[in-house]
């Protein structure tokens, strides 16, 4: 399963790689490697396999904060509750004397949670930045344009989408992970066909791995130091386990050194006895996959790959984002409490509810069976078989004292269905309440606002977690513009001394018309202005815009004093649970009465 081995569950112990590979291969399965590292590079391995096993360790250790389950444990349980998960699809087994009995599932927990992130996607929140300068003055053209370029890394990296998914993730799992980067990949593409039958390779940048990017990091990939830490930027350290095919793994470190040493399926582990590295077989692991390591330090400030074992990109390197940040947002749910990482997912808070109903809807089904077409009793010595009950078959019976006779239990349906009643009712206390009034007749906007805001109560909290979702991303995403929107195209620099920026154009509505807000770096700008030189450039950024009815709107910022503002990010949850279109038109009709 990893370079560290397999969690032994008996033992709480890692069982190490080699030791179970032994076991199932023989001492002849360990061929020696040619990799061999320098000291620098075995100490800084050796540092990540003892916090890979630590990490490990939180991952599979029992806790009472998920009804004695691992995390690991807890997020299957809840992922299977999600999918409404049966053995057999349901079906019962051949030659099953109770295969008779009802085996449907309600999907409570899945219907709960897609109820809820629909309600609770249905208005998306983006950052809002607030910027000031080193005298603690408010830039609002700055902050605008800061929020454009938010804008515009959304829009390459698909908030939309990406925010979808992180908060299904957070209702099924106990955590739910957002990595972000900024990429620069190049692709080798062929061109027109040459004389000799070959083609002109041309070297490109990939504008789909290009760009930036986040993506939904499942919560079994993402190990931590400290269970008990709940701020994931004052973790000491973080890795990030990854299964990649062999192919895309050459694509990123095919150039590397060191990855002659990589083998697909195959792990480098070290042997202290005589100092050597062997390859051994990974039974845990397809032959075509490779297991990729990410490793970050936020203390030693370092960020290290490894790919099988085998040490890629250098062993010293930086974090490369300049704030120093984790590039991660984490949120959830709801809170266990203060100290823990994780979080109570949906699926897990639903669960005990959501038992009862499916132990009780397949009670009421099987007891409705046998109401619809009763099991029978043959009284008397005459032998029949099951076949003589059919829908519409008569059957004559040659014995006169023989009869059939239906078997009634004399148990009254209307249990269950009371019992199911009552569950359903705790269940919507968890979930999205219907906002339609309960009693008959038109509605008031007071009957209906109350109504709503019954439905918003249990999910203010996790609207509330959202908002520190958006705020931990937006201040990820700052950093990601300051470093990379704000800096001059090397591809463009020419001898001329002016740098070359990259310009922006960001689709707005403005005054409740379709603009392009179109936002140029210009370095040659002053750092300095007087009102009189702020008035002229305005009237020239004006005249070079097309005038005021043109369909575009210029700005031009100054780089360096740019980076040098200090930016803010806040995530206003209100802005997601505004009156509904029920409400206003309540509340205008009694204004109008």
């Amino acid at each position: 399963m990893s370079i560290v081995g397999k969690y032994n569950e008996t033992t709480r112990s890692i069982e190490p790689l080699s030791i179970r590979i032994k076991e199932q291969m023989g001492e002849k399965a360990d061929p020696v490697s040619g990799y061999n590292p320098s000291d620098e590079e075995k100490q800084v391995r050796d540092m990540i396999l003892k916090h890979f096993t630590l990490g490990y360790l939180n991952m599979y250790t029992p806790r009472q904060e998920f009804n004695d389950l691992a995390v690991i444990q807890r997020a299957m349980v809840d992922q299977m509750a999600f999918n409404t998960y049966q053995s057999n699809n349901g079906q019962p087994y051949e030659g099953d004397s109770q295969g008779w009995h009802s085996r449907a599932l309600r999907p409570i927990v899945r219907n709960q949670c897609i109820s809820i992130a629909a309600h609770a996607t249905a208005r998306l929140i983006f950052p809002h930045i607030v910027a000031h300068n080193e005298s603690s003055e408010v830039q609002k053209e700055a902050a605008q344009v800061m929020s454009d370029l938010l804008e515009y890394i959304g829009e390459q990296a698909d908030y939309t989408m990406v925010a979808l998914y992180a908060v299904l993730s957070a209702l099924v799992n106990p955590a739910s992970f957002v990595h972000v980067e900024y990429n620069e990949v190049e692709r080798t593409v062929k061109r027109e066909q040459n004389a000799d039958g070959s083609y002109r390779e041309e070297t490109i940048i990939d504008d789909v791995l290009s760009g930036f990017k986040a993506q939904v990091v499942s919560p079994d990939e993402l190990f931590i130091e400290n269970f008990f830490e709940p701020n994931i930027q004052k973790q000491n350290w973080l890795i990030w386990r990854q299964v990649i095919p062999y192919e895309s793994a050459k694509a990123l470190f095919g150039d590397d050194p060191n990855f002659k040493y990589v083998s697909p399926g195959m792990q480098i582990l070290y042997n202290d006895a005589n100092a050597t590295f062997y390859q051994v077989y990974d039974y845990n692991m397809r032959p075509y996959m490779c297991e990729l390591v990410t490793y970050w330090n936020r203390r030693l400030d370092l960020k290290v790959r490894m790919l099988n074992g085998v040490m890629v990109g250098g062993y010293n390197n930086p974090n490369p984002r300049n704030d120093k940040r984790y590039p991660f947002t984490k949120f959830g749910f709801q809170p266990i409490n203060n100290r823990c990482f994780y979080y109570k997912s949906t699926a897990f808070k639903l669960m005990q509810d959501a038992n009862i109903i499916n132990t009780l809807y397949p009670m009421i089904i099987d007891r409705t069976y046998l109401n619809l077409f009763p099991a029978y009793a043959v009284i008397g010595d005459e032998l029949e078989d099951q076949n003589v009950v059919v829908p519409g078959k008569v059957t004559t019976l040659s014995n006169p004292n023989s009869k059939l006779q239906a078997l009634e239990s004399g148990i009254d349906i209307k249990v269950g269905l009371e019992a199911l009643g009552k569950v359903e009712e705790s269940i919507n206390t968890s979930g999205q309440q219907p906002v339609s009034p309960q009693n008959a007749g038109a509605a008031t906007a007071y009957e209906i606002s109350k109504r709503e805001q019954e439905r918003n109560t249990v999910l203010g909290l996790f609207v509330n977690m959202i908002g520190s979702f958006v705020k931990q991303l937006g201040t990820l995403w700052v950093g990601d513009a300051l470093q990379y929107l704000t800096i001059a195209d090397a591809q463009k620099i020419t001898d001329n001394p002016e740098l070359v920026f990259k310009t922006f154009v960001v689709p707005k509505k403005i005054d409740g018309k379709n603009k392009n807000r179109h936002i140029v770096f210009d370095n040659s700008l002053p750092d300095k202005m007087d009102k009189q030189a702020v008035l002229n450039t305005s009237y020239d950024i004006l005249e070079r815009q097309g005038g005021l009815t043109s369909d575009t709107e210029l700005a031009l910022v100054n780089p360096e004093v740019f980076r040098n503002l200090k930016f803010q990010t806040l995530a206003n949850p209100d802005v997601m649970n505004p009156l509904s279109d029920d409400v206003e038109r309540a509340y205008n009709l009694e204004i109008y009465d």
